[in-house]
């Protein structure tokens, strides 16, 4: 194995983003609020300035408000014209299809009037200092010139940690913030980026599969010398499929009739659903991997798998909407915030391949049976078999060899964990628990 004192690293930057309540002790509440609303106005504009060709120059110059930072009005526009180009993204993905299905992509709403989060950078729009004697994180807002609204954040005690260390490190940077109300609530979400020294992949001691499809996530992680079984564990995320497709059929008809505005808020309140379900997703990922010595967390390749998975409108809506992309960055960032290295292997057939002789086979519903009359392997979660293989052709790839099949041919029973729910929920299980909760050694 390789020699944990001699591998090499590789310096790279993550950024995060902590989220915090406002504790609001001196300035006015309605500053706050005229600043989100004018937030609105400068977005608004600059969309409609974007599509009529100007410039990013032109654009900041033609957004000037009264009585609103100029710092802040860069950092909305910013985050305005970022909105836009992911537009632009999904709008030239969609032409490319051969085959589009459902409705073209609409431009960013312009025609919104509520107010919009308020993007500040930090020491210019916001400031945040960690005080010596009640060892809080104070803040200062400048929503508007000459005024101020200062108090002190408030939030979970490791995320408190994370800022603290970020204000008072030199190696870390405190970047922009967004200011944003809800319930009654202010909250402040603030982006930390710092750098790590992040493995190669080569250096792993531990391989750990992830097989992601329409409902699961499924994980298994091997021993790379010996190449037993460390752990495994499946993540439901059904509901997410179950909420796209309800989403889907109200839109449809929203646009049907004509109900635009109704079509664009239903999107938002999906995306942020999908949003909440795979950053817990993600998490639960990251803390199961670095809970064994060294691992590199492996994914399939999945480029250029959309274009060939052509099986008719409804089942290629259903699939091509799944965010495989989205989960895997959402993976990757947290577990570069942990020094734990990632990869991709070749994608195909890794479902139907039997993950102890090779032979190609088939699901039986949730299960795997190997057809090799030699091998008559069954495993009781289909998806996990595929995980296995991931991991399997991980160490022939870092090992540069062509090892035979292969696993026990008793794998420890998987235990699947569901993650669910929508809206305003109670407290949910953290990740950590989720994670430790499927961590199976194999006897």
């Amino acid at each position: 194995m390789t020699n944990r004192n001699n591998r090499q690293s590789l310096g790279e930057e993550a950024t995060k983003t902590i989220q915090t309540r406002l504790h609001i002790a001196s300035g006015e509440r309605s500053w706050l609020h005229d600043a989100r609303l004018a937030s609105r106005e400068i977005f608004n504009q600059t969309i409609r300035l974007k599509q009529q060709g100007d410039t990013r120059t032109e654009i900041q110059k033609e957004v000037d408000r009264d009585n609103f930072l100029r710092n802040n009005k860069c950092a909305v526009v910013g985050k305005a014209l970022q909105t836009w180009d992911s537009y632009q993204l999904l709008k030239e993905w969609w032409e490319n299809q051969d085959d589009p299905d459902g409705g073209k992509p609409t431009t960013p709403s312009t025609d919104k009037n509520d107010a919009y989060p308020l993007v500040m950078a930090h020491t210019e729009g916001y400031r945040l200092t960690v005080d010596d004697d009640t060892n809080r994180v104070q803040f200062r807002i400048s929503p508007k010139s000459y005024k101020k609204v200062k108090g002190h954040l408030r939030g979970e005690p490791d995320a408190m940690d994370e800022l603290r260390d970020a204000i008072t490190s030199d190696e870390v940077e405190v970047g922009q913030a967004e200011l944003l109300y809800r319930d009654g609530v202010y909250y402040l979400h603030v982006t930390v980026t710092r750098e790590f020294d992040v493995p190669e992949p080569d250096t792993a001691d531990t391989v750990v599969g992830v097989d992601i499809n329409e409902r699961n996530v499924a994980l298994t992680t091997l021993d790379r010398e010996t190449m037993r079984t460390k752990g495994t564990l499946v993540l439901d995320y059904g509901r997410v499929k179950q909420e796209r497709q309800r989403y889907h059929t109200i839109t449809t008809r929203c646009q049907e009739h004509g109900k635009t505005s109704i079509h664009r808020k239903l999107g938002d309140k999906e995306e942020r659903f999908t949003e909440w379900v795979l950053h817990r997703l993600s998490r639960a990922v990251v803390e199961f991997a670095e809970q064994f010595s060294d691992p590199v967390i492996v994914f399939e390749d999945m480029s250029g798998i959309r274009e060939e998975m052509q099986y008719g409108s409804y089942i290629n809506r259903r699939l091509h909407k799944l965010p495989f992309h989205k989960f895997e960055k959402f993976v990757s960032y947290k577990a570069t915030w942990r020094e734990i290295p990632t990869d991709t292997v070749d994608a195909y057939y890794n479902s139907k391949t039997c993950s102890c002789c090779g032979e190609r086979s088939g699901r039986q519903g949730r299960r795997f049976r190997c057809m090799n009359s030699e091998c008559d392997v069954v495993q009781d979660h289909a998806d996990r078999n595929a995980s296995v293989n991931i991991a399997w052709r991980e160490r022939t790839k870092l090992d540069d060899n062509e090892s035979n099949y292969r696993t026990h041919k008793t794998q420890p029973q998987v235990r699947l964990v569901r993650l669910s729910g929508s809206g305003r929920v109670s407290r949910p299980t953290s990740s950590r628990s989720l994670a430790e909760q499927g961590v199976l050694a194999h006897g």
